[in-house]
């Protein structure tokens, strides 16, 4: 579920990452991962995944072939990406980046946090 954080400013896109849910176990087929927009970030949407500034982005780029390109639904409020987690090859964490426009003012995720309130969003594959 990605979400607005308001408590900062400016408020950032938070995506919850509790109950390891951006853990993805090693297994032998593809799994997909789901960002979905909910509360108060669900009239928005991803950026499109062609901006400059795009709705996904790599800020630590994993090897080629553990993941396939994001697409985004056709609403703009749901993005996907394979995740090929199947050997001690494609172990490792990768942090991103997400950008959401809602009501017209794009908002992303914070890659650095001193105070640490909004969590750098990571996937890790074990």
């Amino acid at each position: 579920n990605v979400t607005l954080d308001t408590n900062t400013n400016p408020p950032a896109v938070d995506v919850d990452q509790h109950g390891k849910g951006n853990e993805v176990s090693q297994s032998p087929n593809a799994q997909t991962i789901v960002w979905q927009l909910t509360g108060n970030a669900a009239s928005g949407s991803f950026v499109a995944l062609d901006d400059p500034n795009p709705g996904f982005q790599w800020i630590s780029a994993p090897p080629a072939g553990v993941f396939s390109s994001p697409s985004r639904s056709p609403n703009g409020n749901q993005l996907t990406i394979t995740d090929t987690n199947n050997s001690a090859n494609t172990a490792g964490s990768w942090t991103y980046m997400l950008r959401v426009n809602v009501g017209g003012t794009v908002y992303s995720t914070k890659t650095l946090s001193l105070a640490a309130t909004t969590t750098n969003p990571i996937i890790i594959n074990k």
